[in-house]
């Protein structure tokens, strides 16, 4: 067997369907930091956004079986996955309380403190303190299309729109994103 890093996704999943753990540890390796990303630009809580990638990786172990290759990405089967561990976590959210909105957490900065790595911090909190003033769906295909680098068809599997859809809501979004930018 050649090393898992040459085997496309495809043999990796009909491997990972067959029982081939280690065909699903690569597949994790592949797609868990854009996983990560994603739900951490929703719930903004480091610990949170690892357990619910662990959780989305688990659900899709699960529903393996459930997963058709039909030209649907297993990337855009994985964002799907999240978008639902997403929704459940902020119902549960909402029972117990919530999070603390984004001004009173805090981002610990593990690099050495210079006044340009402070700049580029502050920036940085900036873009997602405005990032969380936009609405829901906004922010979703914004993370999906520029963070993940998803195309509008794979966004559009994840977000269950069209292509077209998706194309007009990113519009939407970046103009709603310039607008509050100009602020």
């Amino acid at each position: 067997m050649p090393s898992w890093q040459e085997v496309d996704d495809i043999e990796l999943l009909k491997l990972a369907k067959d029982g081939e753990a280690d065909a699903f540890g690569e597949l994790y390796e592949r797609y868990a930091q854009i996983v990560f990303r994603f739900v951490y630009a929703h719930i903004r809580e480091r610990f949170d956004a690892e357990d619910l990638t662990e959780e989305v990786f688990l659900r899709a172990w699960r529903s393996l079986s459930n997963y058709r290759e039909q030209g649907v990405p297993f990337q855009a089967f994985l964002f799907k996955i999240a978008r639902n561990a997403l929704i459940d976590f902020y119902r549960h959210a909402g029972r117990s309380g919530g999070h603390m909105p984004i001004e009173e957490q805090s981002f610990p900065d593990l690099r050495p403190d210079t006044g340009e790595v402070a700049l580029i911090n502050m920036e940085h909190h900036e873009i997602r303190k405005t990032l969380d003033q936009l609405r829901d769906d906004y922010r979703t295909v914004l993370v999906l299309r520029f963070l993940s680098g998803l195309s509008p068809e794979e966004t559009s599997e994840v977000m269950g729109r069209t292509p077209g859809a998706i194309r007009i809501l990113q519009h939407r979004a970046l103009s709603a994103l310039r607008n509050l930018l100009e602020l």
